[in-house]
């Protein structure tokens, strides 16, 4: 895993990812940062980021964010996950609407997925609904499954549009 700065000298995080992710297909990529500009997220998710957090997170956050992306997760600060989610409401909008050919979720599923669209992390999850940490991460991948899908972004899009 590889933690990128967005704002560096010689060159900037986004453009340092899209150039070191295609020789390093199984580095992970989480950014670090303070600015919370819609092109900033969106570039750096495009360039091959897996997670996005904003430097005002606390260092828990950090630290689970890091164990959420070796579980296979992309975490975002609440924050920034919100913006991930209306913008593709947006798209989704604009579209024609498909028929969800994923098998459906079991009422447990859903409940952990509508908590992580709220911006819940995996810890908070399991102390909500009180379960073990990795009773969630074996829900979130059956979720994945399920919704034939690789992110908590893309999850969360596509219940949302369901």
């Amino acid at each position: 895993m590889a933690l990128s700065i967005l704002h560096m000298p010689k060159i900037n995080g986004i453009e340092a990812i899209a150039t070191v992710s295609p020789s390093l297909p199984e580095t992970q990529f989480l950014v670090l940062t303070s600015h919370s500009d819609d092109e900033e997220v969106f570039e750096s998710l495009a360039a091959g980021a897996t997670g996005y957090l904003l430097k005002r997170s606390k260092p828990a956050e950090i630290l689970e964010s890091i164990k959420e992306i070796h579980a296979g997760g992309s975490p975002m600060s609440s924050y920034i996950a919100r913006k991930v989610v209306h913008s593709f409401k947006k798209t989704e909008t604009s579209k024609p609407k498909k028929k969800n050919t994923a098998t459906p979720l079991s009422p447990r599923e859903e409940e952990i997925v509508s908590l992580l669209a709220k911006g819940h992390l995996y810890k908070e999850i399991a102390a909500n609904l009180e379960i073990s940490l990795d009773t969630v991460r074996t829900h979130i991948r059956r979720v994945y499954e399920k919704l034939q899908v690789n992110s908590r972004t893309e999850a969360v899009v596509k219940y949302l549009g369901k």
